[in-house]
């Protein structure tokens, strides 16, 4: 469970987050949507305290993770794994170095067990053949899904994503898609999404936020959101050529 109690967070003059409260339940997918700026990543970040409040609360599971120091903020960060927009990825490392790198920070694993743990990951990913590949020899949505293979190898109990979708096509979006969702039921773990991309959002979010001007103005079901009445979502939603006289309300 991750939950916001009045978080606010400023830079300079501009209002980032303005007394956000929320909570995450375990084992969904909870989806952040809004405009660039909007505040999504920055959400992202409060998480796993890579920015604190300027007040408010960020509790994880029982912890507040802005008041935590040391071995506990330590412990706190371990429940998480990271997906970052552009994955990441360290390119004079080969892909398996790659998956592999928070298990020789973190543990105390023999090289074999830490290469067999990644190509365990990376069979689940659908890249056990990439093993000795560089990230040079891979096209996007393989790098983001190198990049996912090592946010799950510490086997998290969270999974955050940062535009996971960003850049790649449609169909290699919705591959990523469905990893997503197929990790969330084969791992049993609480995923946060944030993305631009709505069509993602609908598909694999539990519930869906929306941020603008600092404030979440809608959170809801997939389906209630897609039907929302509020204008900015509406807005939203019609940009992506979304509305609820399309396919979507057939499919829901």
């Amino acid at each position: 469970m991750i939950r916001f109690e009045k978080v606010s967070k400023r830079f300079g003059n501009a209002v980032i987050l303005d007394d956000i409260d929320y909570e995450i339940q375990d084992g969904e997918t909870f989806v952040i949507v809004g405009a660039s700026g909007a505040g999504k990543s920055v959400s992202l970040k409060h998480m796993v305290r890579l920015l604190t409040p300027d007040s408010g609360r960020v509790i994880v599971g029982d912890d507040c993770i802005n008041e935590a120091r040391g071995n506990k903020l330590d412990e706190i960060r371990n429940r998480f794994g990271y997906l970052f927009q552009g994955a990441a990825l360290m390119q004079w490392l080969n892909v398996g170095d790659n998956v592999g790198l928070p298990l020789r920070m973190k543990t105390k694993l023999s090289d074999e067990e830490i290469d067999q743990r990644v190509l365990e990951k990376l069979e689940m990913v659908n890249l056990g053949d990439a093993f000795a590949k560089h990230p040079s020899e891979l096209s996007g949505g393989m790098r983001k899904r190198v990049g996912l293979a090592r946010a799950i190898v510490t086997d998290p109990e969270i999974i955050l994503y940062d535009e996971p979708t960003s850049g790649l096509d449609p169909v290699t979006s919705r591959t990523i898609d469905r990893l997503i969702d197929r990790l969330r039921v084969e791992l049993g773990v609480t995923s946060v999404v944030v993305t631009h991309d709505l069509h993602s959002a609908l598909a694999i979010g539990t519930r869906i936020a929306m941020l603008y001007e600092g404030k979440i103005v809608e959170l809801s079901t997939p389906e209630k959101f897609v039907k929302s009445e509020n204008e900015v979502v509406r807005s939203f939603l019609e940009a992506q050529y979304i509305t609820t006289r399309g396919d979507w309300e057939k499919g829901m």
